[in-house]
Formats: C-alpha cells, sequence, structure tokens
C-alpha cells in the first residue's frame, strides 16, 4: 500500500503525516492507560492557547471549502467539546483511546484505518460527488457531495470524510493487526508538530499494543 496527497489538497493547505503500525494488538484493557489519560488530560488542561491556535486552523479549511464547522465539527474540536463538558473521553480500544488521548493534548486530527478493509492505496483528495461512503455508526452507505477533501482508497471508497466522520469499513477493531494511521493538520501546523504527534502515537503504541512501525509517508 502507499499513501498519496493530491496537488489540489495540499494546496487547500492540508498537511499530512501516515503511517503503517504492524502487529497491533487491540484486544487490552484500555483501564492500563489510566496513568497515560491522567497526564495528557493534564496537558490539555494546561496548553489551552496552543492547542486552540491549531484548532483555529480546521476552521478556516472548513470555510475554504464552504462547510459548516457546527455541522461538520473537526475531531479535534468534538474531542474538546467532549473533555469540556464530562472532563474525560469516552473509551472505545486501546489503540483509539491513544490517538484520541494525543490529539486531544495537541490539538491535531489523528485517526486509524484497518488495512485489511483497504483496497489499494490510499490517497488524500477532493471528492467528484460520485464516491461512496458507510459512515461510523451508520446503516446506510451513501455519496458524498463534490469539493470536499477526504481519505479514498483505490475502489474509490471514503475512509474519512475531511476529518469529521470516518467509515465503519475499515474502523479499528480487536481483530486490527496492520493499520494506517494519520496525523494531518493545516497550513499553520510545522511539519515538527505532525512528526512529534506521530512519534508520540507510535511509541505509545509499541508500549501498549505491542506493534512496530512500517512504512512512513509525509506531505512534501
Amino acid at each position: 500500500m502507499q499513501f498519496l496527497q493530491t496537488d489540489r489538497t495540499i494546496k487547500l493547505g492540508l498537511k499530512t503525516v501516515s503511517w503503517i503500525e504492524r502487529d497491533l494488538d487491540n484486544l487490552g484493557n484500555p483501564e492500563q492507560l489510566k496513568q497515560l489519560r491522567e497526564q495528557l488530560y493534564t496537558l490539555a488542561r494546561n496548553n489551552t492557547v496552543a492547542i486552540e491556535n491549531t484548532i483555529a486552523g480546521y476552521y478556516t479549511l472548513r470555510e475554504r471549502i464552504g462547510r459548516s464547522v457546527r455541522r461538520f465539527p473537526p475531531s479535534p474540536i468534538a474531542l474538546h467539546g467532549q473533555f469540556k463538558r464530562k472532563s474525560e473521553l469516552a473509551s472505545i480500544s486501546t489503540a483509539v483511546d491513544i490517538y484520541n488521548l494525543v490529539s486531544l493534548a495537541t490539538g491535531m486530527s489523528i485517526g486509524a484505518h484497518d488495512l485489511q478493509s483497504i483496497m489499494g492505496n490510499v490517497r488524500l483528495d477532493i471528492t467528484c460527488g460520485n464516491e461512496s461512503f458507510h459512515p461510523l455508526g451508520s446503516d446506510e452507505v451513501r455519496q458524498v457531495p463534490a469539493d470536499e477533501y477526504a481519505y479514498l482508497d483505490d475502489d474509490n471508497r471514503v475512509l474519512c470524510r475531511m476529518e469529521y466522520r470516518q467509515s465503519a469499513m475499515t474502523a479499528l477493531s480487536g481483530n486490527s493487526h496492520e493499520c494506517l494511521f494519520i496525523v494531518q493538520g493545516h497550513e499553520n501546523t510545522s511539519h515538527e508538530l505532525l512528526l512529534n504527534a506521530a512519534e508520540q502515537v507510535s511509541e505509545l503504541l509499541k508500549a501498549h499494543c505491542g506493534s512496530h512501525r512500517g512504512n512512513v509517508w509525509q506531505t512534501p
């Protein structure tokens, strides 16, 4: 598998670091992350200014493609909204909890996809309006509108619509062992910030899920 990012999405300001984690064990009890949760919750509370500055760039992305932040909240905004309401994040699985916690503490959009459900390569591209999408939490497969950015496989299936909603077909489960992880920023996020977030996620996955890093791709 290769990860590709088109010139149109680069011109939009999207920046990415993506990589493969191999031999991942996602069956561990998320309770093992209790200490990590408290550490990253504290970071999120203490670094609100820097995090809010990072999150602001996702508002700009929504404006550029004519989409509402309120209707299509970027994942970092949704996570921070949940954290402000409940003072914690909902637990899903060890791997998902790890990247959500790093997202919360950095303000970066981070997601993951099960490789066994992906057909061919993955590309970050602008939609044409004929791409199929099965949103996580929905029973329906639908088409996405044209002129949005999305992660697509070679069968033209949407893996993630903007950084708003992931596909149900590639969501991580206990049977996920080889996974594509993506840290996505915008024109105001430095490559150093992207790389640091990716490194943090990968090291935590190694420690708690026993995985090791494979191929790495970065926006030119």
